[in-house]
């Protein structure tokens, strides 16, 4: 799967067994559950309040990505690349 991203977050899966998708990668908005996750762009830290559970989840973000899933499970995110001519 290969998708362009606004903005991506990347935090860690509680509900994971430590063993399998344990990262959770939630991409404009649809959360997608990978196995390992590399970042090859610029990040920052953000927060989001979920309200179902009354929590602030905290977040590695990037903004304006690709981000690659490859069968495995394993996320490559990295900068969309700008041409210009």
């Amino acid at each position: 799967m290969l998708k362009k991203v606004q903005l991506a977050h990347i935090r860690y899966n509680t509900n994971s067994d430590g063993q399998n998708q344990c990262w959770r990668l939630v991409l404009d908005g649809e959360e997608i559950l990978v196995e390992s996750v590399q970042i090859e762009a610029p990040v920052f830290t953000s927060k989001d309040w979920i309200e179902p559970i009354g929590q602030f989840k905290h977040h590695i973000s990037v903004r304006d990505c690709s981000v690659m899933i490859n069968e495995t499970g394993d996320a490559l995110i990295a900068p969309l690349l700008v041409v210009q001519g």
